[in-house]
């Protein structure tokens, strides 16, 4: 259980600590979100190693009893709750009081976008309806947040499953 705690806490800890810091670099400039974009979702797969690194833990203190993959698929699911809980919470502090304005100027950004593509008007008129119906449903922090608990937890996922594969120990 302490490792499913530590781990869970160094892994959104570091997310948290991974967004602030590229929110104080790259700033709140729409001509950033390409570059926040990668350096999102960087922090994201590289604070996910914290899901093998806590299996791992797990797996050594438990020795030489057997961890099985849904034990070690537990553990990993564990960490990754812990993190998408902090990390939901980081998200909706962010955009409550750290960048209030971040959606709206995101909506508007991806609005030029599509603007700027040269693609034909009828795909830029559903993709404009797209977009539109996208900002009804993430003007609501709590909503994003959601989003954002769901995208850890997916990545926490599929990290758990190949850890727990990978650090099993295999039946004689």
């Amino acid at each position: 259980m302490y490792s499913i705690i530590r781990f869970g806490l160094i892994y959104g800890l570091a997310l948290g600590i991974g967004f602030y810091v590229s929110h104080l670099v790259l700033g709140t400039n729409a001509d950033n979100f390409t570059k926040g974009e990668i350096v999102g979702y960087s922090v994201m797969i590289i604070s996910s190693l914290a899901v093998v690194m806590g299996i791992k833990e797990y797996k050594q203190k438990r020795a030489p009893a057997p961890l099985g993959f849904m034990g070690a698929l537990g553990v990993g699911l564990g960490i990754s709750l812990i993190a998408a809980n902090m990390f939901a919470l980081y998200n909706w502090l962010y955009l409550e009081f750290i960048n209030p304005t971040f959606t709206a100027t995101y909506i508007q950004y991806s609005e030029q976008q599509i603007l700027s593509s040269g693609l034909e008007p009828i795909v830029i008129e559903q993709q404009l309806e797209e977009l539109a119906h996208y900002a009804d449903l993430m003007s609501n922090n709590f909503t994003q947040s959601m989003l954002m608990f769901a995208t850890v937890f997916i990545i926490g996922l599929l990290f758990s499953l190949v850890s727990a594969l990978a650090l099993r120990t295999p039946r004689k």
